[in-house]
Parts: structure tokens; C-alpha cells; sequence
């Protein structure tokens, strides 16, 4: 039975939160296609991968709900999560004057995105709501962002009033007319043709090394010898750079540890990195990004832990391909990954 002093607690989440994140982060889903007609749900759509994914982006983050179940253990249930990622619209230092033209008028901001907010209605209170919140706001603080972005619908007249008593400010009206289209009909592509758009295909990629730095402080981070870690461009045995399908050359995607969200270094001090995936067309994209294989994780302890050989090599997952070499995908498009 529910009771009013209960205790509540926050924390971030992790990938091996991602499961138990689904029913929330698909309520929550439902609810927005509920006020707003034009977002409709995908069928079938992997709710856990795209969590998933999420917790694995560098400044992407899920704040958590927690409710003890009772007195007498630690046992907690998660009923509630916010999710807020970071960015900043300047281009690294390493990059800056590059493509100077294509750059906003406007003066870059260090940005808090949130992705959404939702509470199980038995636990909808201004209380626990404000748990959530607070830790949001706490991480873009800590990250020194100058603006947090929220989209709201404008029937959600109780969260509008929520985010103006935490400070937030109505900073534009954004209108939509929605067109309903047949699935069937031919549609134009959006898509920007190189070919034909001026820009020479062939034109030299400048690619630069990245600093890494620590998703949890910014700080950058350092291997076990105390040297900075520079994040080179990925490229292939002919020592060619690999790049996206936009041109842009693709950087190594670090391998975290599931409990301290700190970067992975093997026996020898390098980084470990998650393989591009690669199929016998080339890289391997989903959405325009470029993908890569995820870690592997096995039970230890009754917690989940990088599966390494016996040599101490982490290992990924391998992709599922096809006679002809392709890797399969799901209806969505998303590469399918042997299990």
C-alpha cells in the first residue's frame, strides 16, 4: 500500500538500468503521441537499444527515481527517470575555423537537451518530482551549460507551470501542421545529393586528434602512465581515414566500466575502443551515425561485468550477416548482433 512517507532517493543510471528503464521510457512515449497527434510510435520499436545507446553517449544521462520497497531491506524500485544530454554548438578547439561558413550567426551555447521526464502516476508527487530535477539541473551546473532546452506540448499546462517555478522561462512558441501521408505515395528525397550540390566529393577530410575527457567532470582524462589520451581519426589497413557517409571521419568510441562509467584500459595501459562495424560495403551506419560493436557482458557476483578471454582481451559482440556478407538488420534498419 502506498503511503506518503515512503522514501524516495535519486541516482544515475547505467546500462544495466537499461532494461527496467523500457516500461517507463514507453509510457512516457505514449503519453507524448497522447497531446501530440504527429508523433506517432514506431511498430515494434527496441526500446532497451535506444536506452541503451543512450547511457553509452558520452554527456547522455538518466536520472532515477528510486522507492524503497520497505523498511526492513535495501530493496528499491525504480519509478521514475529524467533524461537530459549535453552538448556544445562551438565546434572543439581542434577544429576551430574549419568550415567557418556553415556556422550560426549566432553565438555558440553549451547546451542541456531534455530528451523527456516521467514519474509512475502513484508516485507523481511535487516531492519526487523535484528529486528528479534537481539532479538534472545539479549535472548542468557541474558542466558549466548556459542553457537548458525543454520542449513541452502546449496542452502539458502542468509541466509548463513545473519548469517555471524551477526558473525556466517561455523563450518561443513553436507551431506545426501535420500532413498525412500515404505510405504508398513516391515521395521526393530530402536527402542532399553531393553530386549535383557543388561540393567536390573528393575534397581532402581534415581530421584532427581529440582530447578525452571525463563525461563526469570534463577533466581530461589520462592513461595509467599519466599521459593525456588524444583520441586519433579511425582508419583502415591501407592507413586511408574512415569516414561517415556526410564525409566527416569517424573517432573511436572509448569502452566504459559499467559500475564507475570510467574509460576501460587493457594490461598494457591503451584504451579499449569498440570496434567500428564494418560489413562488405564499408562502415556500417544506422540513422546517418556510424555503429559499433558493443561490449560484451557477463554475471559476477549477481552484477554485470565486461566479459574478457583469458588472455584478459575484452571481447564484443560480432554482427549477423548475411550470404552475401551484409549485415542484417532489424525492420527499423538497426544492424542485428549475434547474440
Amino acid at each position: 500500500m502506498f503511503t506518503a512517507n515512503r522514501v524516495y532517493s535519486q541516482r544515475l543510471a547505467t546500462v544495466a538500468d537499461a532494461r527496467t528503464i523500457v516500461p517507463l521510457w514507453q509510457a512516457f512515449a505514449q503519453q507524448r503521441t497522447q497531446v501530440d497527434p504527429s508523433m506517432q510510435l514506431k511498430p515494434g520499436y527496441d526500446f532497451e537499444q535506444y536506452i541503451s545507446y543512450q547511457l553509452q553517449r558520452p554527456f547522455s544521462f538518466f536520472f532515477l527515481l528510486e522507492v524503497e520497497l520497505d523498511e526492513t531491506s535495501d530493496l528499491k524500485e525504480i519509478v521514475g527517470c529524467f533524461a537530459i544530454y549535453f552538448y556544445d554548438e562551438a565546434p572543439p578547439p581542434e577544429l576551430e575555423g574549419i568550415d567557418d561558413f556553415m556556422e550560426s550567426p549566432f553565438q555558440p551555447r553549451r547546451v542541456g537537451a531534455v530528451l523527456g521526464l516521467y514519474i509512475d502516476e502513484k508516485h507523481r508527487q511535487p516531492h519526487t518530482i523535484k528529486l528528479l530535477v534537481d539532479g538534472a539541473i545539479a549535472k548542468a551546473e557541474e558542466l558549466k551549460v548556459t542553457d537548458v532546452d525543454v520542449l513541452v506540448s502546449a496542452e502539458q499546462t502542468g509541466v509548463q507551470k513545473l519548469l517555471e517555478r524551477h526558473g525556466f522561462t517561455k523563450s518561443a512558441v513553436q507551431y506545426s501542421r501535420h500532413y498525412q501521408i500515404a505510405d504508398t505515395e513516391n515521395l521526393p528525397s530530402l536527402h542532399p545529393d553531393v553530386l549535383s550540390s557543388g561540393v567536390e566529393p573528393e575534397m581532402e577530410t581534415v581530421a584532427a586528434s581529440i582530447p578525452l575527457r571525463n563525461i563526469e567532470n570534463y577533466e581530461l582524462v589520462k592513461n595509467p602512465n599519466g599521459e593525456v589520451i588524444f583520441l586519433q581519426p579511425i582508419t583502415n589497413a591501407a592507413g586511408e581515414l574512415l569516414c561517415s557517409s556526410s564525409g566527416l571521419p569517424i573517432y573511436p568510441n572509448p569502452l566504459h566500466d559499467l559500475e564507475t562509467n570510467a574509460y576501460v584500459f587493457d594490461q598494457d595501459g591503451k584504451l579499449v575502443t569498440c570496434p567500428v562495424l564494418q560489413d562488405c560495403d564499408g562502415v556500417v551506419e544506422y540513422a546517418g551515425i556510424p555503429q559499433f560493436c558493443p561490449p560484451l557482458y557477463q554475471r559476477s557476483d549477481k552484477n554485470l561485468v565486461l566479459k574478457q578471454d583469458k588472455n584478459g582481451t575484452y571481447l564484443f559482440a560480432e554482427a549477423d550477416v548475411d550470404e552475401s556478407g551484409k549485415v542484417k538488420r532489424s525492420p527499423d534498419g538497426k544492424p542485428i548482433f549475434k547474440q
